[in-house]
């Protein structure tokens, strides 16, 4: 009977134990899952905090505020040239009287070369300084002439200075020769503007040229202050010559 108890006590024990054991293995790997979970989270945390840092990083570099801030400039300069322009036909003398944007007649016995290239520009009469999209380069003075005669297949220079050098210096400007004036500076005695002649009646001369304030306009010369101020002379391109019956009226040689 005694042994009987003994028996039944150790086995009681053992039972015990056992489920100690048990629960203790059964907390202990609870206890490590709960701490693998919230590692896991904690690293998806800090994995998500970077893209989203990442992500609002990604506009900051897409900006560029500094380019931003050039064009902005860029724009800046643009008005302020154009409003110097409009300042400086102001000063043409000619607001409200002596210049059109509609076409004119030439006088007969004009070259049919000279009509063509004048009928070139007049069809181009109404657009701004500079205009693009037209020719290769902007309309500015020298780059509405040169266009108009390269249409013809006459290339001269892109520059008004270059231009006044490589014509005829003449004295009796007429339709397709060109005038060259003095830029906004009339102190300086270079060359700074060209326009084109497409009437001269008795002296009384329209020219036609992209102004910095009226655009492509076709305008009276003796009636504008500002340019008989800074008129320097005219020339004949060495190709028109020969459609004046080869007269060079000029006051050089080539």
């Amino acid at each position: 009977m005694r042994l009987f108890k003994q028996s039944y006590v150790a086995t009681l024990f053992i039972l015990a134990l056992c489920t100690t054991t048990s629960c203790g293995a059964r907390a202990a790997a609870d206890t490590y899952h709960a701490q693998d979970a919230k590692t896991l989270a904690s690293s998806s945390s800090h994995e998500l905090s970077f893209e989203e840092e990442t992500d609002q990083a990604s506009p900051q570099k897409g900006k560029k505020k500094s380019k931003h801030r050039r064009h902005s400039k860029r724009k800046k300069t643009h008005s302020s040239e154009e409003q110097a322009c409009s300042t400086q036909s102001r000063r043409h003398g000619t607001s409200g009287r002596g210049y059109s944007y509609k076409p004119i007649t030439l006088a007969e016995g004009t070259p049919n070369l000279i009509r063509t290239v004048v009928d070139h520009g007049q069809k181009l009469l109404g657009h701004r300084y500079r205009a693009t999209g037209i020719a290769k380069w902007p309309l500015d003075c020298s780059g509405f002439v040169s266009y108009i005669y390269s249409l013809e297949g006459i290339k001269i220079p892109r520059s008004s200075g270059a231009i006044a050098i490589y014509a005829n210096k003449i004295k009796d400007p007429q339709p397709g020769d060109l005038l060259f004036f003095k830029g906004r500076n009339k102190r300086q005695s270079r060359v700074g503007h060209v326009a084109m002649v497409v009437s001269n009646d008795n002296g009384n001369i329209q020219m036609m040229h992209s102004s910095c304030g009226l655009g492509i306009v076709i305008e009276s010369y003796n009636n504008s202050s500002y340019y008989t101020s800074r008129y320097l002379g005219a020339g004949r391109l060495p190709e028109v010559v020969e459609h004046w019956g080869g007269q060079r009226d000029s006051t050089k040689t080539r």
